[in-house]
C-alpha cells in the first residue's frame, strides 16, 4: 500500500465560467518559491496561486472552525537542532524555561 505522503496531489476542483487573466509582479525570491511549489505539487503556477488565494480566504473570511487557528501552528517550528525532541510531551516545561530565560534577559538589558 502506497504511503499517503507520496500520493499524487488531488486534481483541482472543476471550475465553471470564464477565467479572467490577472498580472502579478513578484520579486525574485517569491518567483523562485512559486516555481518550487509548482514543481513539488505538479501544478501550474496559476494553480498554486489559485489554491493559495482560496486557502487564505478560507482561513480569514470563513472565521474557521473552533480550534482551527491552532492547526496552523502544527509543524511551525520545524525540526531543526534548536527544537527539543520532546516538545509536544514537555511543552509546559519548555514554555516555562523559555519564559524564565526571557525574564533573565530582560533584567540584564
Amino acid at each position: 500500500m502506497a504511503s499517503r505522503k507520496n500520493a499524487p496531489p488531488p486534481p483541482p476542483p472543476p471550475r465553471r465560467g470564464v477565467r479572467e487573466p490577472v498580472q502579478v509582479y513578484l520579486d525574485r525570491e517569491d518567483r523562485e518559491l512559486l516555481e518550487r511549489l509548482a514543481r513539488a505539487q505538479g501544478w501550474s503556477r496559476a494553480e498554486v496561486l489559485r489554491r493559495g488565494l482560496r486557502g487564505l480566504a478560507s482561513q480569514g473570511l470563513a472565521g474557521g472552525a473552533p480550534g482551527g487557528a491552532l492547526i496552523s501552528l502544527v509543524g511551525l517550528m520545524g525540526d531543526g537542532p534548536g527544537v527539543p525532541a520532546d516538545l509536544a510531551a514537555g511543552h509546559d516545561r519548555h514554555l516555562l524555561q523559555a519564559d524564565e530565560e526571557h525574564e533573565r534577559r530582560s533584567r540584564v538589558d
